[in-house]
């Protein structure tokens, strides 16, 4: 069993968040994204992974998961991570959940999003995306890369970042900001926020009893 310091934390809203899940935490202090190197992905439908070690881990983190929809990251991604120090997060879309995005091919399913260490200290996204270049993994899509000069230009941002289309086809489910450097798993919650579209669906487990692949392509 995996350290539960080990797991994927919650990710606290951002506070003009179109939803934000009852009970949910949201971030207290935008301005701690004002006036420093952020980065802004996109926030992709899917599974929440961990790769560790060469094993796959679902959310729980407390076994290593044996669901079907997290196939594809098995057979393509989940090899190439066998360092005991390294934790490397993604989303999987292989299961559809809410939203159907354009076919991609079978390596494609799975996109990171988080680099962490032994320690459970979260690296850069310079890191992060040196690591997946390196193994020829894929890493979420990036929408913004610097810095916002007030709240209300990040605001104006995410406003207009949920009237656009996904990069791999389909709605956009959300956008994520992160500080860009690296930053202790216990300060996570102060570096981290998220902001999700209007009357976003939590599909929670209920999408897995009838789950289906999303649409695959050759080449």
């Amino acid at each position: 069993m995996l350290a539960r310091s080990l797991k994927y934390p919650r990710t606290p809203y951002w506070p003009y968040s179109p939803t934000i899940g009852r009970g949910d935490t949201v971030h207290p202090d935008p301005e701690r994204f004002v006036g420093r190197a952020v980065v802004a992905t996109e926030k992709l439908d899917g599974s929440n992974v961990l790769i560790h070690r060469g094993k796959v881990y679902g959310r729980s983190v407390a076994d290593v998961a044996a669901n079907k929809w997290l196939a594809m990251v098995k057979k393509h991604h989940a090899w190439k991570v066998t360092e005991p120090d390294v934790h490397l997060y993604g989303e999987d879309i292989y299961g559809v959940h809410s939203i159907e995005y354009a076919a991609v091919r079978e390596d494609e399913t799975f996109h990171a999003f988080a680099l962490r260490d032994a320690n459970g200290d979260f690296r850069s996204m310079a890191a992060l995306e040196r690591f997946a270049a390196e193994r020829n993994i894929p890493v979420v899509p990036v929408i913004f890369r610097g810095v916002f000069a007030s709240v209300a230009e990040m605001r104006t941002f995410i406003e207009r970042g949920h009237a656009d289309q996904s990069a791999l086809g389909g709605e956009r489910e959300g956008i994520v900001v992160r500080i860009a450097e690296g930053f202790a798993g216990a300060e996570f919650a102060r570096n981290v926020c998220k902001s999700v579209r209007a009357n976003h669906v939590q599909t929670d487990q209920h999408w897995t009893r009838n789950w289906r692949p999303c649409a695959l392509r050759r080449g």
